[in-house]
């Protein structure tokens, strides 16, 4: 039994177009920019937000059918969602929260709360039961969220940016725990998230979404070695470019749509991906002398921290972030708008197919 859906939703001149499938135990992580659809999509599996065009369908059942006029209405669905801002009622103890789905679904109150107080336990707050939200911390907050989600059985489990509420400490311990919650699903999960690393950490596989198209899926390790457009590669930390190779004496030329080139040592032919990280561009303040084969002029347009070292945009033929000391940026005197040569070894440009 599987997820499958078609999701197409108009949002004024706007159009979500998807396809995805998952299979139960698999949790998929769906990023991308802002206003790419990622939430409309959760919705529109949720029951929440009609479809214009396509179907869901969950272990067989058809949830929706926009040509058919069928339709599954949200509360009847065996989807459990977990939002962003958690929405937990705030009349209703911890305890009450998690059994409300069950309740909902024609479970007696005596049986609801003993499912509920279960898991309230699972998630390490069955001390919490009698305590309202308003006295929970963020971290309790979405763990009771979470357990409210779970406790009726779902078979398809949705998280909206389940950890963006929290403090970068308390996200930290609780991505852990999301991981294992996950892991003992049995149904498919989908993950909302903005966040690369948790993407990586959370998702067996990834779907990303821009301007409401899929632009690229597949496993994470995948995905961030062969990213397949700018907000990809910006995504998972690399400088990509798109062009068409051809091999000549001296190494793989990648000439790009707007006459610009890139030389690599090896690689394939024809319309390629060529990838460089930011660690393997030098910058230089005159025309570098020796063995690189890739050298452009250009201007910093940005420089900000990133860990130990300095990272830094640089516009020129090809668009480059590199990566840098803070000795090299005092060297240098990088700065915005300061003109600079930058340059790779045609041995650090991997090419793979478009």
């Amino acid at each position: 039994m599987t997820l499958q859906a078609h999701v197409q939703v108009e949002r004024g001149s706007w159009t979500l177009d998807v396809d995805l499938v998952a299979t139960p135990g698999e949790t998929l992580g769906v990023l991308g920019p802002s206003a790419a659809g990622k939430s409309t999509l959760l919705l529109a599996l949720a029951g929440l937000v009609p479809l214009r065009a396509g179907q869901v369908s969950l272990d067989g059942q058809v949830l929706e059918d926009a040509e058919r006029g069928h339709r599954v209405a949200a509360e009847h669905r065996r989807v459990g969602v977990l939002f962003q801002d958690y929405r937990l009622f705030p009349h209703l103890s911890a305890l009450d929260n998690v059994a409300f789905g069950l309740r909902c679904r024609g479970a007696s109150k005596a049986q609801a709360r003993r499912v509920a107080r279960h898991w309230l336990d699972t998630v390490g707050l069955g001390t919490s039961a009698p305590v309202r939200p308003g006295a929970l911390s963020g971290g309790q907050a979405q763990r009771v969220a979470l357990a409210r989600a779970l406790a009726p059985a779902p078979r398809l489990l949705l998280l909206d940016e389940p950890l963006a509420a929290l403090d970068a400490g308390t996200r930290a311990a609780l991505r852990s725990e999301l991981r294992a919650r996950l892991t003992d699903f049995a149904g498919v999960g989908l993950l909302v998230t903005h966040e690369p690393v948790e993407a990586m950490v959370l998702a067996d596989r990834l779907l990303i979404i821009e301007a409401g198209r899929v632009v690229q899926q597949g496993p994470p390790a995948e995905v961030a070695r062969h990213p397949r457009s700018d907000y990809v590669a910006r995504l998972v930390g690399l400088n990509v470019v798109r062009g068409t190779a051809a091999r000549t004496a001296t190494g793989h030329r990648v000439r790009l749509p707007d006459g610009g080139e890139v030389v690599a040592a090896e690689g394939p032919e024809g319309d390629v991906f060529a990838a460089v990280a930011p660690a393997a561009v030098a910058l230089h303040r005159h025309r570098p002398e020796g063995s690189p084969r890739n050298t452009w002029p250009g201007t910093v347009t940005g420089l900000e921290p990133h860990g130990d070292r300095a990272r830094v945009q640089v516009a020129a033929a090809v668009p480059l972030l590199a990566d840098v000391t803070p000795a090299a940026v005092a060297e240098l005197r990088l700065a915005p708008g300061v003109p600079v040569w930058a340059s790779v070894k045609a041995t650090e440009v991997t090419l793979y197919p478009a």
